[in-house]
């Protein structure tokens, strides 16, 4: 890669050119005298000092960077103590003085000066804008007893002795500085991610330089000597370096000091939206799209779906949210949608913010919970209505007999016995019911298919209703079917028959007959419980197999039921891969079926 030297000398030349500068009036005051070279640097050091400090102050509602605001604030007290430095130098003579306090300013403001370097990190990660008043306050304060304890109270340690040089005190507090500014650099160096690349390497190099300086200052006997004036020349190359990187970064490169954060927040905003689950949109004043963030949704189709909402939006200027339903494929996708107005400042434009987010999952679950609630009121409607009519009969028939077993005919006992009978059983049958019922619907009850002959469970159903049908002088007959084996649950398939023989029973009239059948069609395998009672009217089938739903009549003999049993019987025979169905007229009868799969295994003498 090839230098373009003309480019670097146009854009630097100022620097330079001050450099050269600097460096002629360094080397003829140094000519002149080695107290004029002292002051021209101590000067130049401490105009920078204010300088920063009054670009941190000024700036001090908008620097977003804590440890450039607390580091500037600071300097207003350096370039105080500096200034006492330079004042009280040997050979000044504007405060008269025996001690050398030029030295002990020199060493309480470089300790000052380092401390304050590594205490700005406390303050780097907070969000919180830090009290300008408050810190300059504290400096002020520090510098005064700094000031008093060398000028006023012979308390601070004395730091040059005529003759003999430094004292043991002063050599190892440049060597304690000088540690606190590796802290410092190390410390910087953690945080770069806080400052930008060109202020950073600006900062590092300064502390360096700092460093350099305060070795030298560990070296010289003499307040004139060599390694003095190389100690100074290189804190002159630091406070460069400091005012490159704070004053005139401050003003020309403003971008680089003072909103760094806030560009490296845009990037980790941009780079959250791009990521986000949901996706988001923005439109323009003519609600045209002009982002949308890297999401698998479809924007196009969502954003044909948003127009109305959109001009809603427009017109009412504040935002709007609905629930969009999309339908992708065989599907309807659900998607939680809002639209929030923004109005740029300075341009009174208005433009729109949309962020959807894909809720199709919750849909489902909150279907699949209105279902489980629709269960749950089911459950408690059947236990609530139907449960207490057998206990009431029990109760009331118990307590008769109770307070009258010795005044009641044996008959009447008897009677009542039989009553307290029936109403136990139609309790059981009820609990039975609920229990196979709530198994099913929360999927404790599995489907355990077996061979079963299709007579058998007939036969069985009828030897079930023979006792009730006896009470109401029904014949329940088997008609002519075929002997087949079919892959089935035969408890489930049991309890389907029992049920639907007792609603035969139940709503057939005394004398008539009930008739259990099967017959093969095609593939499937119908089941037929035909009964001559009361029917059912077209509109109260449909809602006699509504799980939600609760219907139950008494039969022709005032018998109770359960309100459930069709509605059981429908999920075993669904579990069972069939279907049910009822065949009704009203006052001509009902004929209750139901299918299972088939082919299954025609019966033979063997078998």
């Amino acid at each position: 890669m090839k230098l373009n030297f003309a480019l670097i000398f146009k854009k630097n030349y100022h620097s330079l050119f001050s450099l050269i500068v600097l460096i002629a009036i360094c080397i003829l005051s140094i000519r002149q005298s080695y107290l004029l070279f002292h002051t021209v640097i101590e000067l130049f050091s401490i105009v920078v000092a204010f300088a920063v400090f009054i670009v941190s102050w000024n700036a001090r509602k908008m620097q977003d960077n804590n440890y450039l605001f607390f580091v500037g604030i600071a300097y207003l007290a350096i370039a105080a103590l500096d200034l006492l430095h330079t004042l009280t130098y040997e050979g000044m003579n504007i405060i008269p003085q025996n001690h050398f306090y030029a030295n002990q300013f020199w060493v309480a403001t470089r300790m000052f000066e380092a401390l304050t370097f590594v205490t700005g990190f406390i303050f780097i990660n907070k969000h919180k804008r830090l009290n300008a008043d408050l810190i300059l306050i504290c400096y002020f304060f520090i510098a005064v007893l700094i000031s008093f304890s060398i000028l006023l109270w012979p308390v601070f340690p004395v730091c040059f002795i005529e003759g003999k040089g430094q004292t043991t005190f002063k050599v190892y507090a440049e060597y304690i500085i000088i540690a606190i500014l590796l802290l410092a650099c190390y410390l910087l160096r953690k945080n770069r991610p806080h400052f930008s690349l060109y202020v950073y390497r600006l900062l590092f190099v300064s502390l360096l330089f700092t460093v350099l300086s305060e070795f030298c200052f560990t070296l010289y006997i003499s307040n004139y000597s060599t390694a003095n004036a190389i100690g100074h020349c290189a804190k002159l190359l630091a406070f460069i370096l400091i005012y490159k990187g704070n004053v005139e970064t401050g003003f020309s490169r403003p971008t680089d000091l003072i909103f760094k954060n806030l560009t490296d927040n845009e990037e980790k905003y941009r780079t959250l939206a791009k990521n986000m689950p949901g996706l988001i949109m923005r439109f323009g004043p003519d609600l045209t799209c002009i982002y949308t963030n890297d999401n698998t949704l479809d924007s196009t189709s969502i954003a044909e779906h948003i127009e109305l909402l959109l001009l809603q939006a427009h017109q009412d200027v504040e935002v709007k949210q609905t629930t969009l339903q999309i339908p992708i494929g065989n599907k309807i996708h659900y998607y939680a949608t809002q639209v929030i107005p923004e109005r740029i400042s300075g341009k009174g434009e208005q433009y729109y913010l949309v962020i959807c987010q894909d809720i199709t999952n919750l849909k489902v679950a909150e279907q699949e919970l209105q279902a489980l609630n629709t269960t749950r009121d089911k459950l408690f409607s059947i236990i609530a209505h139907d449960l207490r009519n057998p206990f009431t009969s029990l109760l009331s028939y118990s307590e008769i007999i109770a307070k009258n077993a010795n005044n009641l005919e044996k008959e009447k006992i008897s009677q009542m016995g039989v009553r307290m009978n029936q109403s136990a059983k139609q309790a059981y049958f009820l609990l039975e019911n609920l229990l196979n019922w709530c198994r099913a619907q929360t999927g404790v009850l599995r489907v355990n298919p077996q061979p079963v002959a299709a007579m058998q469970l007939l036969q069985v159903a009828k030897r079930f209703g023979e006792p009730m049908a006896l009470a109401k002088n029904i014949v329940i007959v088997i008609e002519d079917s075929p002997d087949v084996k079919i892959n089935t649950d035969e408890q489930m398939i049991g309890t389907v028959l029992r049920n639907l023989t007792g609603n035969a029973i139940k709503f057939s009239h005394p004398g008539s007959t009930v008739v259990l059948s099967t017959v093969q069609i095609h593939e499937e395998l119908i089941f037929k419980v035909t009964d001559t009672g009361v029917g059912i009217e077209d509109d109260m089938q449909k809602k006699l197999m509504l799980t939600g739903e609760s219907y139950t009549s008494p039969g022709t003999a005032a018998e109770k039921g359960t309100g459930l049993g069709l509605v059981l019987c429908r999920e075993f025979i669904e579990l069972n891969g069939g279907k049910l169905w009822l065949e009704s007229k009203v006052n001509i009868g009902t004929t209750c079926c139901f299918s299972l799969p088939f082919p299954g295994e025609q019966l033979t003498d063997e078998t």
